[in-house]
């Protein structure tokens, strides 16, 4: 081999395009990076077989030269299209088997191309002039390569639609790697339409392997072999979030489509390259934030699509390790639909309080006053007949249970309002419970239970004084609704550590264990009828369930059918000597 210059320069040049293929191998398990290893290994066999060709003398070595650079350029056009379709994430588009009937035409063709002296479908003339090797190609091998190019060129078209897409710094760098390898291409072409310059054509082909040594600080400097690029794209471009990025000088480097329709009929193109300071300027708020280039977090309104949506928008610093802010991310989230759902929970809320003013001062205090005139008749009862009795005492347990369940409504609503406010003190739980007893031994009385506390006097409780009497007042009077005629009702307290087990039990019809788990479901309201026929609705419980947590205690039932229930419920303690 003579060892003139340009051999030197093509030696060289393939030893980049093997310094380039090792580093594709390296990173062969990388989207695409697979087939791009064999497209640049096919590079190598090209140009070993250029300066084969250029140094052999004979018709026979140059022709078995050119054939094996023939079939390395063939084999070539199928793994560019597979590293087009793994880049863009499109690796299912082919079949396997369509893959390999894809490859079967390419080698078929190559196979033709070793065998084309017995044939002559693709070489009408091969001879040797001035040292250079000269073919004549045939329509079919013209119309052949006329194919293969305009597959390439659909391949470097999509490659250079998803270069477009992607972040600006990488963006750059990735088109001039695409530029660089089309120029074998472009250099195919040319040798191509004018045979006659093949002779300075091929040396030039071999020489695009200094190209290949730019490609290569261009892939190792922003790291194109990483999944990253494809990543962000479809991260960005599938989150249902507006992103806007902006550098320090306030451009916009970086957008989805889901922030768009906020720039609509302000602004005509991408927003790419636009500055902050114009696109900005409706939310001057939104703009301080980013040009301060400082954390914030804002709601805006904007007309999008014609109908003004509500956004709430939330900006990030871009702050690298150790270096100064470069910019900002402006996520937006759409908020519009759950703006109008709180406002209807506003209104829905405003209605429920106006309601409750109604059933609180419009119904109650009526009540209030029949159970007053209930009370009178009931102190003359020895002076009527036995079915006026009877009847004023059919009227007396309606009103009381209407009252009741109007009371438990009202108590559960207050338990509902952030506004409530308990005030603990230190209670002598014998008097509270005593005072309650007394309150419902009428209720008591007409059903003929007995309602006894057993409290010792020395347990206190710390704890706000009406909290524990509804709930008291109510585990009582369910007490009393489950329980049968002539039975009892026993109210208990004992302290155990800091805190005192209030017990409130009867013999009553009782309960399977999985009901009185679901007693206290705020989901699960319904209440059965008492012995007597009474009726109620289950607030009763979830009133007790809520003030016994306010308090800071628990509450909770244990029962069996037939053999009666206990619910129990835990206060604070109050500390000795208090």
């Amino acid at each position: 081999m003579n060892t003139t210059l340009p051999n030197f320069a093509m030696l060289v040049s393939v030893c980049l395009m093997l310094a380039f293929l090792g580093y594709a191998i390296l990173h062969r398990r990388e989207r695409g990076i697979r087939y791009f290893a064999w497209i640049m290994a096919g590079r190598v066999i090209y140009a070993g077989s250029v300066i084969l060709e250029m140094t052999g003398s004979s018709l026979h070595a140059k022709l078995l030269f050119r054939n094996i650079q023939q079939t390395s350029l063939i084999c070539s056009v199928p793994l560019v299209l597979f590293f087009t379709l793994d880049l863009l994430g499109k690796n299912n588009a082919m079949r396997r088997l369509h893959r390999s009937l894809f490859v079967s035409l390419f080698a078929l063709w190559s196979l033709l191309v070793w065998t084309n002296p017995l044939h002559h479908l693709l070489y009408a003339r091969t001879i040797l002039r001035g040292g250079h090797l000269e073919v004549d190609k045939t329509n079919l091998s013209l119309s052949f390569n006329i194919a293969c190019y305009l597959l390439l060129a659909a391949c470097i078209f999509f490659l250079f639609d998803y270069l477009r897409h992607i972040r600006r710094d990488i963006r750059t760098p990735g088109m001039w790697l695409l530029l660089c390898g089309c120029i074998p291409s472009v250099m195919e072409v040319v040798k191509l339409t004018n045979p006659g310059f093949t002779p300075w054509i091929l040396p030039a082909s071999v020489y695009c392997g200094f190209f290949g040594m730019t490609m290569l600080w261009i892939v190792i400097r922003y790291r194109l072999f990483s999944i990253v690029p494809l990543a962000r794209s479809i991260v960005v471009e599938t989150m249902r979030e507006g992103i806007l990025i902006a550098n320090r000088s306030g451009r916009v480097i970086d957008s989805n489509k889901y922030v768009e329709p906020l720039f609509a009929g302000r602004v005509d193109g991408p927003l790419a390259e636009r500055q902050i300071g114009d696109l900005l300027a409706p939310w001057p708020e939104w703009l301080r934030v980013c040009e301060d280039m400082a954390p914030g977090e804002l709601e805006i309104e904007a007309l999008a699509g014609g109908e003004k949506r509500v956004y709430s928008v939330k900006v990030y610093p871009l702050t690298p390790r150790g270096k100064d802010r470069q910019g900002t991310v402006s996520v937006l989230f759409d908020i519009t639909d759950k703006q109008r759902r709180l406002e209807e929970i506003v209104r829905l809320n405003q209605l429920k309080d106006r309601l409750f003013a109604v059933v609180s001062h419009d119904i109650r205090d009526p009540l209030a006053v029949q159970m007053s005139l209930l009370e009178t008749l009931e102190a003359d009862k020895p002076l009527l007949g036995r079915d006026q009795q009877d009847a004023i005492d059919a009227l007396s347990g309606q009103v009381h249970n209407t009252y009741n369940m109007i009371e438990n409504l009202l108590d559960w609503y207050r338990s509902q309002k952030d506004e409530i406010l308990l005030r603990p003190q230190t209670l002598r739980l014998a008097d509270e419970v005593g005072e309650v007893c007394r309150m419902l031994k009428v209720k008591s009385d007409m059903k003929q239970i007995d309602l006894l506390a057993d409290i010792d006097d020395d347990v206190a409780v710390n704890a706000d004084r009406e909290a524990v009497a509804l709930i008291v007042r109510n585990l009582a009077t369910n007490a009393i609704k489950y329980s049968h005629p002539g039975g009892s009702v026993r109210i208990r307290a004992q302290r155990d550590g800091g805190q005192v087990v209030v017990s409130v039990g009867d013999r009553g019809v009782g309960m399977t264990q999985e009901r009185a788990r679901s007693l206290f479901d705020p989901l699960n309201l319904g209440s059965t009828a008492g012995t007597a026929g009474e009726k109620g609705t289950g607030l009763g419980l979830q009133v007790c369930r809520s003030f016994a947590r306010m308090s800071g205690g628990q509450i909770w039932a244990e029962s069996a059918p037939g053999q009666g229930s206990t619910f129990y419920f835990t206060l604070p303690a109050a500390t000795r000597g208090e």
